[in-house]
C-alpha cells in the first residue's frame, strides 16, 4: 500500500501538472486565435474602405466581399465630430454599446487598441479598435469591431471538462497500474520470505528428529537399557547424518544468498564428473571431452547429489542395473532404473525438503542441484524414463 500510495502521489502530481499546463496553453492559444481573427477583420475593413479627396467614405468593395461584415461580430466605422458621423454600422447589432462615438474618439486619441467591455444590457464583448486615414494620411475615423467572447469561453470550458475527465481516467488507470506494479515488484520478495519461512520450518522439523533420537539414546544409556558400545555406535551414526544435513542446509543457504560467488574457471566437465563417481561398478560413464567455465566445486557437488540420489533409489528398489551417467557438451545426464519420480511431486521436487514418502534422503539434494544450475545460467530437468526409472538432466 505504501508503494501504491507513493506511486499514486507522484502520478497524480505529474498528471495534474500536465493538466494545468494544457489548460493554460489552450486558454492562451484560444485567446490569441480570437484576437488574431478580430485583428484580421479590422485590417480587412481598413484595406477594403477608403476616403476620397472630398472626404467621402467608400465601402463598396467591402460590401462585395463575403464573410467580412457578417462574421459573428458588429462592425462600426465612425468619424468623431462635431458632428459625429457614423459611416458604417451593423444592420442588426448584437451589442448595445453606451456610446460608439465616444469609443471612436478614444481611438483617435490612443491609436489602435483592444479591450474587453460590457454594453448597456450587461453583455460582455471584445473590442478591436483601429484607426483609418483620409487621402492625406490624416487620422479621420475609427474602425470598431465588437465580437462575442462567449464562443471562445465555451470552447475553453469544454476543453477543461474533457481534460479533467481525461485526467480522472488517467489517474484511475495510474492507481491501478501502480498497484499492479507494486504487487508485481513485491511478489519475488514475498515469495522469498515465504520460502525462507518454509525452509526454516522444514529445517527445524528435520533437525528435531535426530535431536530427539540422540536424547532418547542418552536416556536409554543412563537407564542402562543398552550396552554402551551399541549406544555409542548409534549416536555416532545419527550425529554423522545430522552433520550431513547441517552441511547441506548451510550450502543451500549460501547458494540462495544474493551474495553467492562463483569461482569462474575453465574446466573439463567430463573429468570433473569422472572424479566424483564411485569406482565399485555401480555407475557407468559415457563422456565426451567438454570444456566449460564454471565453479568446479559446485559442479561436483551437483553431480554427486544426482548420482547419490539415483543410487539410493535404485538400491531401495532392488535394481541391479548400474546408474548411467552421460556427459555431452555442457550437459550431464544421470539415469537409473528405479521407480522414477512421483508424478504428483514432479513440479516440486526441486524445492527444499520435498521428497517422496519413505525416501532415504532429506529432500535437499535436488534443491541444491537446481540452485547450482541456476547460478551457472542453466537448469535442472527431471523426467521419468520409458520402461521405468528416472532421468535427471543438468544443463550448465
Amino acid at each position: 500500500m505504501r508503494l501504491t500510495a507513493g506511486w499514486t502521489l507522484a502520478w497524480l502530481l505529474c498528471v495534474a501538472t500536465l493538466c494545468i499546463v494544457a489548460i493554460g496553453v489552450h486558454a492562451r492559444l484560444s485567446q490569441l486565435d480570437f484576437e488574431s481573427r478580430m485583428q484580421l477583420r479590422a485590417t480587412a475593413i481598413y484595406g477594403l474602405t477608403w476616403f476620397d479627396e472630398r472626404g467621402a467614405f467608400h465601402d463598396e468593395v467591402l460590401r462585395k466581399e463575403p464573410g467580412v461584415l457578417d462574421a459573428g461580430s458588429d462592425v462600426w466605422v465612425i468619424a468623431p465630430g462635431p458632428p459625429d458621423r457614423i459611416l458604417l454600422q451593423p444592420g442588426q447589432p448584437r451589442f448595445d454599446p453606451a456610446s460608439p462615438a465616444a469609443l471612436a474618439a478614444s481611438v483617435l486619441r490612443r491609436g489602435d487598441f483592444a479591450e474587453d467591455g460590457r454594453d448597456r444590457r450587461g453583455r460582455s464583448y471584445r473590442l478591436q479598435a483601429k484607426l483609418t486615414y483620409d487621402h492625406a494620411d490624416r487620422p479621420i475615423a475609427a474602425i470598431l469591431v465588437l465580437a462575442d467572447p462567449g464562443a471562445r469561453d465555451a470552447a475553453q470550458a469544454a476543453f477543461v471538462r474533457w481534460t479533467l475527465l481525461a485526467v480522472a481516467v488517467l489517474a484511475a488507470v495510474g492507481v491501478l497500474v501502480g498497484n499492479a506494479l507494486a504487487r508485481r515488484s513485491l511478489r519475488p520478495v514475498v515469495q522469498s520470505f515465504e520460502m525462507q519461512e518454509r525452509f526454516i520450518a522444514a529445517a527445524a522439523h528435520e533437525l528435531r528428529t535426530p535431536v530427539a533420537g540422540l536424547l532418547a539414546l542418552c536416556e536409554s544409556a543412563d537407564a542402562g537399557e543398552a550396552p554402551p558400545a551399541q549406544t555409542l555406535g548409534r549416536v555416532n551414526r545419527i550425529a554423522a547424518q545430522t552433520a550431513g544435513l547441517v552441511d547441506k542446509l548451510l550450502l543451500l543457504a549460501r547458494l540462495d544468498s544474493a551474495n553467492a560467488q562463483l569461482a569462474n574457471e575453465e574446466v573439463r566437465l567430463d573429468l570433473l564428473v569422472e572424479a566424483v563417481l564411485p569406482e565399485d561398478g555401480s555407475v557407468s560413464l559415457d563422456a565426451c571431452e567438454s570444456v566449460i567455465r564454471a565453479d568446479p566445486r559446485l559442479v561436483q557437488i551437483a553431480v554427486r547429489n544426482l548420482v547419490e540420489n539415483a543410487l539410493a533409489h535404485a538400491a531401495a528398489d532392488g535394481t541391479r542395473e548400474p546408474v548411467a551417467v552421460t556427459v555431452r557438451d555442457r550437459t550431464v545426464v544421470v539415469e537409473d532404473r528405479g521407480s522414477g519420480f512421483p508424478a504428483e511431486l514432479m513440479q516440486r521436487l526441486t524445492e527444499p525438503f520435498v521428497a517422496r514418502a519413505a525416501s532415504p534422503g532429506s529432500g535437499l539434494g535436488l534443491s541444491i542441484v537446481q540452485h547450482i544450475a541456476q547460478l551457472h545460467g542453466g537448469r535442472l530437468r527431471l523426467e521419468n524414463r520409458a520402461g521405468g526409472g528416472a532421468r535427471a538432466i543438468l544443463q550448465l
